[in-house]
């Protein structure tokens, strides 16, 4: 059964519970939704050009790298606008450290109990950062 066949089924629960026509909508994203989809956009985004310009230093030889990093500057100079010092130390560990050449990546575990924290996709990169930035509220 498809998403639009299960809306319509519990349109029609609905209808017949409340003895009137009523109508569904799709809930408007939140900003904070917004801003977790660019941010993990934007990850992604500057992951993959990370990765083709090693790529094209180690395949062919050449180095892209003076050429990207004004881009890179300005990046990171806007992600000092909006995050703290210990954040931006998480999203550069992300973009440059974990994942290797080689292939293997590495892995975030805490420093106290030693579990492993989640750390494979931007969505959880958001979320690490997100309870940090809570963390700090709390503190306060």
């Amino acid at each position: 059964m498809s998403k639009k066949d299960n809306v319509k089924k519990i349109k029609s629960y609905i209808d017949d519970i409340l003895g009137a026509t009523s109508s569904l909508r799709e809930k408007l994203p939140s900003k904070i939704s917004k801003e977790k989809e660019l941010f993990c956009e934007i990850l992604q985004n500057l992951h993959f050009v990370n990765s083709r310009t090693m790529g094209m230093k180690h395949d062919y030889k050449v180095n892209m790298m003076e050429y990207d990093d004004p881009f890179y500057v300005s990046i990171e100079n806007l992600f000092q606008l909006h995050y703290t010092q210990e954040q931006r130390n998480i999203i550069n560990w992300w973009l440059y450290d974990k994942f290797l050449p080689t292939g293997e990546v590495l892995i975030l575990t805490d420093k106290v109990t030693e579990d492993e924290i989640p750390s494979d996709t931007p969505e959880e990169i958001w979320d690490l950062i997100q309870e940090q930035k809570n963390e700090k509220k709390n503190n306060k």
